[in-house]
């Protein structure tokens, strides 16, 4: 198989239709950042040139490589990222401890720095989960209709 590029546009497969997400970073500690493109479509995106124009939903690290070498994805072909493409520099993550919610950490991309926080500003509830997802997760969300605004505890 070929080798995946920044930009390389995907369709995954979930049970209320295909979803579409592009290659858009490779972090050196957890791998591929990709965009997760806006939408569920029964019989596939016709203009995918324009999806990728659009605003993601949000971005997430995923095994994208490993996921196209055993199929779960399929390439859909390479489109230049939006031009008003930034890389995310903030992401952030939910803390629990024993099951009951202490806080908000905001992790910065490039340091790792993690500052706690107990309420998200409306700039960081912008903000994408911080960590890595697998195929089924990402499906699970995907069915869910998740977003970034249902993402809260208060």
């Amino acid at each position: 198989m070929a080798r995946i590029k920044i930009g390389d546009v995907f369709e995954i497969s979930t049970p209320k239709g295909k979803s579409y997400l592009q290659y858009v970073h490779k972090h050196e500690t957890i791998g591929e950042l990709i965009r997760i493109l806006d939408g569920l479509y029964i019989d596939g995106c016709e203009r995918l040139d324009e999806l990728v124009e659009n605003k993601e939903l949000y971005f997430i690290h995923f095994p994208l490589g490993a996921a196209y070498n055993r199929r779960i994805v399929i390439k859909m072909g390479n489109y230049p990222l939006p031009t008003n493409f930034k890389l995310p520099r903030k992401f952030r993550d939910d803390h629990f401890v024993r099951g009951e919610f202490i806080c908000w950490h905001i992790v910065d991309y490039d340091s790792w720095q993690r500052e706690s926080v107990k309420e998200l500003s409306e700039e960081q509830k912008k903000f994408s989960p911080w960590g890595t997802w697998n195929d089924t997760l990402l499906i699970e969300k995907l069915v869910d209709d998740w977003t970034l605004d249902e993402w809260s505890y208060y």
